[in-house]
């Protein structure tokens, strides 16, 4: 004769199976994920000044923000990077140009996802949304979402 257990007590050994056999999946798939962000290539070098160190005038005052990752029209195997450059000065930049390299931000590191150029001209606090190629080997399913991306700017032109 089999004795019977509680419904009570069924229920809680369920729950603590349940809940065992999720936090063993969440960790496996965070250990695996961990993994392979570590392992991405580092598909940029930071990126130094052009002219043997010295840094530009304006490299205090241009920011490179918002920027997304969206397919290539017209090559859906490559990325293009979507951002917005920001002159914070009161002088007008023509002739700017810079390099970007962009990391994802985790808990734990900071990886190269890629880099970007670009040149353009600014007006004394303009802002202008531009769309450059991005110099990666990830796929673009691999980069890292708007909200993880931090985008260090290096100004290359104008070198007054």
């Amino acid at each position: 004769m089999h004795a019977k257990l509680p419904t009570w007590l069924m229920a809680v050994i369920f729950t603590v199976v349940f809940v065992a056999v999720v936090a063993g999946i969440y960790w496996l798939v965070g250990s695996s994920h961990d993994s392979g962000s570590s392992a991405a290539p580092n598909a940029a070098a930071n990126a130094a000044p052009a002219n043997g160190g010295k840094a530009s005038p304006m490299q205090k005052y241009i920011e490179v923000v918002g920027v997304r990752f969206v397919e290539d029209p017209k090559d859906k195997t490559k990325a293009m990077a979507r951002f917005i450059v920001v002159n914070h000065s009161e002088a007008d930049v023509s002739g700017l140009a810079g390099t970007v390299t962009v990391a994802a931000r985790t808990d734990k590191s900071q990886v190269t996802a890629g880099s970007f150029t670009f040149s353009t001209n600014l007006g004394p606090f303009q802002s202008k949304e531009m769309t450059e190629p991005l110099n990666t080997a990830l796929k673009i399913y691999e980069l890292p979402d708007w909200q993880f991306v931090h985008a260090d700017v290096q100004i290359t032109a104008p070198q007054q």
